[in-house]
């Protein structure tokens, strides 16, 4: 048949799987243009191609299916234009959402590059940091159990607006507990929030700008006592007040490395004159 295309063709022409086309023949969006009522082969003409590669462009551009179906129907110029500006607009949205993802994981992927070159494991040291925005919920928490709950029910509030990520979630813990060896009686739980997404909500608060006393360690949980210690007997040494609680942030943990060497927490407290 002259200038008629099987489905097959069709297929093969435009790059598209038979079951799809099939399927728009279904929903009325491409119909054949004569189907054998003996064998039920569907056929297109040369014709079509045209209209077919409309539907593949607005497709590509994320309209979907019924709208595709509604300006195939009833179109003109004006609606044409807008329904491009419509989905031109949805589209910058999307770039727009894949830059700050593409941010986030630069920065996470430079931290945990970073983790490779600390050597002042179990040292004290100063540093000045600039205001945090983070997520922040107050209460006792203890286990991995409670842990997990709190973090589920965060997840519910928040995740929309920001994910909850390895690395960036961190525990408070009080000063008194410390000095009372209760090293996993946490006060609460807090997500930094990345730099370029700025939401409002109850949970959200501010960690403020300040010199900071921070030490990095790999060893596991028992062994942290002697840190807390290392940093309150520096901050003494040196002549400040210790303004708790500390900000204790697992950066690599057995999630994200098997090998315990590689694993790295640090904590902080915030210190004045």
């Amino acid at each position: 048949m002259q200038n008629k295309f099987t489905i097959g063709q069709m297929a093969r022409l435009h790059d598209i799987p038979v079951k799809t086309l099939r399927y728009y023949d279904e929903i009325g969006l491409f119909e054949p243009y004569e189907v054998d009522p003996q064998t039920g082969y569907r056929y297109y003409t040369l014709e079509q191609f045209k209209k077919l590669d409309i539907i593949v462009y607005l497709k590509l551009m994320g309209v979907p299916l019924k709208e595709i179906k509604r300006k195939m129907e009833h179109s003109s110029l004006d609606e044409f234009i807008e329904t491009l500006a419509e989905y031109q607009q949805v589209t910058k949205e999307k770039i727009r959402h894949l830059q700050r993802v593409n941010a986030q994981l630069t920065t996470r992927t430079k931290e945990l590059e970073q983790t490779r070159h600390i050597n002042q494991i179990g040292a004290p040291f100063i540093k000045h940091l600039s205001s945090r925005e983070v997520v922040q919920v107050k209460a006792e928490v203890g286990t991995l159990d409670g842990t997990e709950s709190v973090l589920r029910d965060l997840k519910k509030k928040i995740s929309h607006i920001t994910p909850i990520m390895i690395g960036k979630v961190g525990f408070m813990l009080s000063v008194e507990n410390t000095k009372k060896q209760q090293f996993t009686d946490y006060d609460g739980i807090f997500l930094l929030v990345e730099s370029d997404i700025s939401f409002k909500h109850e949970l959200v608060t501010l960690i403020p700008e300040g010199d900071y006393a921070s030490i990095y360690m790999r060893e596991k949980r028992d062994t942290t006592g002697v840190y807390y210690d290392a940093l309150l007997n520096f901050i003494k040494a040196e002549g400040y007040k210790a303004e708790g609680p500390f900000l204790i942030r697992r950066i690599v943990d057995s999630f994200i490395s098997h090998h315990e060497e590689e694993r790295l927490t640090e904590i902080q407290i915030r210190i004045t004159s």
